[in-house]
């Protein structure tokens, strides 16, 4: 069966969940590179060594998980720990979402929604048919910041200034869709994307 792929990305704060949750609402599978990162740190797991060689025993939580808001105020304040650490893992998380891809049962629609931060960072815009990026003005992707992870307006900057800027990714994407802040119009705009979308994609593979 042949599956359509989704790209999605988006700076921070930018409402990249709300859209994929959009095309869950719709009946997709939907994949967060995220969460995959996290599965693939878990103790246990073969990139949790390489994490605790990177940043040390300093990150090691008592439960023996790892402190992920440390890691966030290191790697913030250390672009070279930071590229370090990127390019240890994101082999890993790039194989694990594949094969999650690949394993997924596709119930409803023939199609899977992936939210990757560094779609085009990481070149990964290959393993997708299409690509979306998400888009807020850039007071609204400060103030998501913020308020999600708790943080000054100064240190969501910081983090901002660590990613692509928006307009390449505008460059970079098959598509845009804009974040205004009403949850209702973006499942909308979602919906509307993927009708046209999906259309596109089964008369290309007929």
């Amino acid at each position: 069966m042949d599956i359509l792929k989704i790209g999605v990305t988006g700076s921070a704060g930018s409402g990249k969940s709300l859209v994929c949750q959009g095309f869950k609402n719709l009946g997709l599978v939907t994949l967060d590179c995220d969460k995959i990162a996290r599965q693939v740190v878990e103790p246990g797991q073969k990139a949790y060594g390489v994490v605790v060689s990177c940043f040390g025993s300093d990150v090691v939580k008592k439960d023996k998980t790892l402190d992920r808001a440390r890691m966030r105020d290191l790697v913030v304040n250390r672009p070279d720990l930071r590229r370090q650490l990127e390019s240890l893992l994101h082999p890993l998380i790039i194989e694990e979402m594949v094969l999650q891809m690949g394993a997924a049962v596709y119930e409803q629609e023939p199609a899977c929604a992936v939210e990757v931060p560094l779609l085009f960072e990481l070149g990964m815009e290959n393993e997708f048919d299409v690509t979306i990026a998400v888009v807020a003005t850039q007071s609204s992707l400060l103030e998501r910041i913020s308020k999600r992870d708790n943080v000054s307006m100064e240190s969501a900057g910081k983090m901002l200034d660590l990613q692509m800027a928006q307009v390449e990714k505008i460059k970079h994407a098959d598509h845009v869709i804009e974040n205004k802040g009403r949850q209702g119009e973006l499942f909308e705009s979602v919906e509307k994307f993927y009708i046209k979308i999906k259309k596109e994609f089964l008369t290309m593979k007929s």
